[in-house]
């Protein structure tokens, strides 16, 4: 269910996630539109990997930010069904985006990427077509694998 909150909303949305964590980056005093599925799948993601927290560095967009960051305009974000991500375990670490990805993957999220070259940015969300299961460091523009336990060569007792 798609809701909007005003920029000054600090409404607790789960256990872990609070609507001003998903506000968009660009300064403005616009509404926040988020789907609650995003933030039930990172709540599910949360506890599959046991994580002391996750960060999200992007979630809801206006279209000028979008477009400033390199977007379209109309994308995932702009819809509040995305967010980028960075997992930390339970002694602060980092988690790899790429456990993280496999992660996402088996609780369903309908796109899934790998978004910086180090490994530890994600980006998860809800769309409910069109699958895509990205790694930026390769390409930008098309799903990458149909298995990212496959693709990065990892198991699940990894």
């Amino acid at each position: 269910m798609i809701k909007t909150f005003k920029s000054t909303d600090k409404t607790q949305l789960a256990e872990h996630f609070n609507v001003s964590e998903f506000r968009c980056k660009c300064g403005g005093t616009h509404d926040t539109t988020l789907d609650t599925a995003l933030v039930e799948k990172l709540e599910q993601l949360f506890k599959a990997l046991n994580c002391s927290k996750i960060i999200v560095n992007s979630g809801y967009r206006c279209f000028n930010h979008d477009k400033n960051v390199g977007g379209n305009g109309y994308g995932q974000h702009t819809k509040g069904t995305a967010a980028d991500i960075v997992c930390y375990d339970k002694s602060g670490k980092k988690i790899s985006s790429k456990i993280v990805c496999c992660a996402a993957q088996d609780i369903g999220f309908g796109g899934i990427a790998n978004i910086d070259s180090t490994y530890t940015a994600t980006h998860v969300d809800v769309r409910t077509s069109l699958k895509w299961f990205g790694d930026e460091t390769v390409t930008t523009a098309y799903s990458v694998t149909d298995d990212f336990y496959s693709h990065y060569k990892l198991t699940k007792s990894d």
